[in-house]
């Protein structure tokens, strides 16, 4: 397994580039911890990815002095379509072409 290096890419940005190249395999999964939760980048079998994103949340965190978390927001961006008329539904949308989802601690955030 190759080790990834993290990168430059603009002013404020970090990040590491996943080519997804079976010659040079990188890690299965690339996780990225946060206060509140985590992110979770997996590759399938067939080359696809999975993007995971899980707060801490009692019974369900991983480790014992996680910060707790909750999902406070969320949205879809479909091309010629506003963010306030998509759903759930629409995850299947052929002109979906981003997702966001904030996360908070739960200590930052007592009134969301």
């Amino acid at each position: 397994m190759r080790k990834l290096s993290v990168q430059e890419f603009g002013t404020k940005v970090q990040g590491v580039w996943l080519k997804g190249d079976r010659r040079n395999p990188e890690p299965e999964t690339f996780r990225v911890i946060l206060p509140g939760g985590d992110i979770d980048v997996v590759r399938t079998s067939d080359d696809d990815y999975w993007i995971h994103v899980r707060v801490n949340v009692p019974g369900r965190t991983s480790h014992s002095d996680a910060t707790l978390g909750k999902i406070i927001d969320a949205r879809l961006d479909i091309a010629g379509k506003h963010a306030s008329d998509c759903d759930e539904g629409d995850f299947s949308h052929p002109d979906l072409y981003h997702l966001a989802v904030r996360v908070a601690s739960r200590r930052g955030h007592e009134g969301h």
